[in-house]
């Protein structure tokens, strides 16, 4: 697959975010990586607790740094785990992509070795909540 240099940059900074994952429960570690739609970037990794449920995925984190960084809209956003097989954002997380995403936003899938697949959100979530007033 070639990659552009935008999407190598976010692929070099979620694996950056998943090293620095807090994964002592499940030692799956996860790292995201957002580009902006103003071309700025925005990482997160897991960050798991004793108490499972009030755990945070990478792509919720990534997505709180985009909003604190002032920006609302995410143009494409990488997750990057390890493991044989490749992850795509859990239900919650891929409605959360989706709040702040028009339907060809782009999803990166990646393991350590590079980025593995490319869906828009509409692909991985077609029938998704929206605010359509």
């Amino acid at each position: 697959m070639n990659i552009s240099i935008s999407e190598q940059k976010l692929f070099e900074l979620a694996t950056k975010a998943r090293n620095n994952a807090y994964a002592p429960y499940s030692h799956f570690a996860v790292g995201a990586a957002i580009e902006s739609e103003n071309q700025n970037f925005y990482v997160g990794c897991n960050v798991e607790n004793l108490s499972y449920p009030v755990g945070t995925c990478a792509e919720a984190g990534a997505i709180a740094a985009m909003i604190a960084g002032g920006d609302k809209q995410i143009c494409r956003i990488l997750i990057l785990a390890d493991g044989k097989e490749l992850i795509a954002p859990c239900g919650a997380c891929l409605q959360r992509i989706k709040e702040f995403a028009d339907d060809s936003t782009i999803v990166l899938l990646a393991n350590p070795q590079g980025i593995q697949k490319q869906f828009t959100i509409a692909e991985l979530l077609p029938f998704g909540f929206t605010n359509s007033e």
